[in-house]
C-alpha cells in the first residue's frame, strides 16, 4: 500500500492505468469478477496518496489519478470497438484511434470527477470506502445518462457475470451493482 500511496510522476500514472485495466478482466468475455477488487483497492490507495499541501492540489492529484485509472479501465474494456472499423477498412480504418483511444480518454473524465469528488470528502476512516463507492456510482450514472449516454462497461457489470448477482439488479439496478462492486 505504501508503494502506491507514495508513488508520484509517471510511476503513479502507470500504476493507476494498470489498476484500471485490471478491472476490465472482470468483464465479459473473461468474467473474472473477483479481480474487480484490484482496481478499487488501488483507487483507495491512490486517493490516500493525493495528500498535497493545498486542497486544490489534492483535488488535482485525485482527478489525475482517476483519469489514468479510468483510461486504463476503458482502454482495456473497449478494445473490441476497433473491430468495427475493420469491417470496411479501406473506408474506416483511419478512425480506429478515435474509437480505441480517444473514446476511452474521454470516458476517463467520469472516474476522474468521481475521484475528485471522493477526495473532497475523504477521511482516514473506513467511511472513505463508502464515499468512493457513492462517487463512482454517481459518475457511472452520469456517464450512462449525460453527455455520452454510453453505459457499457459499468463497474457493476462485473457482478452481473454471475446469475445470482445479476438477479439483484432487478432490485437495485446497474448503478446499485456498481455501488456494491466498489464497496
Amino acid at each position: 500500500a505504501d508503494w502506491v500511496i507514495l508513488s508520484w510522476g509517471w510511476q503513479r500514472r502507470i500504476l493507476a492505468l494498470a489498476a484500471g485495466a485490471s478491472g476490465a478482466l472482470a468483464l465479459a468475455p473473461l468474467g473474472l469478477w473477483p479481480l474487480m477488487v484490484i482496481p478499487f483497492v488501488v483507487a483507495v490507495w491512490l486517493l490516500d496518496g493525493a495528500a498535497a499541501s493545498t486542497r486544490v492540489s489534492q483535488l488535482r492529484q485525485a482527478f489525475a489519478a482517476g483519469w489514468w485509472w479510468g483510461f486504463g479501465y476503458h482502454l482495456a474494456g473497449l478494445w473490441w470497438l476497433g473491430f468495427a472499423f475493420l469491417v470496411e477498412a479501406d473506408k474506416f480504418a483511419w478512425a480506429m484511434p478515435l474509437g480505441v483511444v480517444a473514446l476511452p480518454a474521454g470516458l476517463a473524465f467520469f472516474p476522474a470527477l468521481a475521484f475528485a469528488l471522493a477526495r473532497a470528502f475523504w477521511s482516514n476512516t473506513g467511511e472513505r470506502i463508502l464515499v468512493l463507492a457513492v462517487s463512482l456510482a454517481l459518475s457511472e450514472w452520469a456517464r450512462g445518462h449525460l453527455f455520452t449516454g454510453f453505459p457499457w462497461n459499468a463497474y457493476g457489470m462485473a457482478l452481473a457475470e454471475k446469475l445470482w448477482m445479476a438477479q439483484s439488479a432487478a432490485l437495485i439496478g446497474l448503478y446499485g451493482l456498481t455501488f456494491l462492486a466498489a464497496i
